[in-house]
């Protein structure tokens, strides 16, 4: 009686499908692999970028110009000079670009017989100035207001009576303070020439010596000064 032998085999298709999932597990390990490749180097850049301290941001400070240094002005008011004759210097000091303080001297040089000396013959004005306009990178220039503190001196006539009748007249010196404001305008070039033309008008405080024959109720104040601001 013959025997029939069977032989069993392994599918084929049981290889090709362990090899179709061992080749699958290797492309999906190589795509984790680089994207954890990928997350890591970002990483790594981020902590550089993070970890390296930020310059500190520091404000631009421009230089003062030669202009804007310039503090300090003296001028002479040459109209008064020229018509009385007297000597009218003044000085002013920049606080900044839109104010500054200041003082001017005034000594006239006239006779006691003229007229000018019943109105002033020397005169002493502190003043403020606050400029109104911004006149670009010079500053403290173009119209003005201000506030003046004015002591002042002048003349008058006082008749002397002995008995029923006049003696003699002699001329007297008086004084007075006033308070007042005033405007004007300056104009200063590059190389630092100023003109300055202002004109102010001061109540009387009568606090000093009353002429008896002047009644002051005011006192003026204006000129068209030339000079340089250094």
């Amino acid at each position: 009686m013959d025997t029939i032998q069977y032989k069993l085999e392994t599918p084929r298709f049981a290889d090709n499908g362990l090899l179709y999932i061992a080749i699958a597990t290797t492309a999906n390990m190589k795509y984790y692999l680089l994207l954890i490749a990928i997350f890591l180097s970002t990483a790594s850049q981020a902590q550089e970028t993070t970890g390296e301290p930020e310059p500190a941001q520091q404000t631009a400070i421009e230089p003062e110009t030669e202009e804007q240094a310039r503090k300090h002005e003296v001028s002479l008011d040459v109209i008064t000079a020229l018509v009385f004759p007297a000597f009218n210097p003044r000085y002013e000091y920049l606080l900044n670009t839109h104010s500054s303080v200041g003082a001017e001297l005034s000594i006239y040089f006239i006779d006691e017989e003229s007229e000018i000396a019943e109105y002033e013959t020397f005169n002493f004005t502190a003043f403020y100035r606050q400029y109104l306009f911004d006149r670009g990178d010079l500053g403290a220039k173009g119209f003005y207001a201000e506030g003046f503190m004015k002591y002042y001196t002048f003349e008058d006539e006082v008749i002397i009576f002995i008995g029923g009748g006049p003696m003699d007249n002699i001329t007297d010196t008086f004084s007075d303070l006033a308070l007042g404001v005033g405007i004007g305008w300056k104009w200063v070039n590059s190389a630092g020439f100023v003109i300055d033309i202002n004109l102010g008008l001061g109540r009387d405080l009568g606090i000093g010596d009353e002429s008896p024959s002047l009644d002051r109720d005011f006192a003026a104040r204006g000129g068209v000064n030339f000079g340089w601001r250094f």
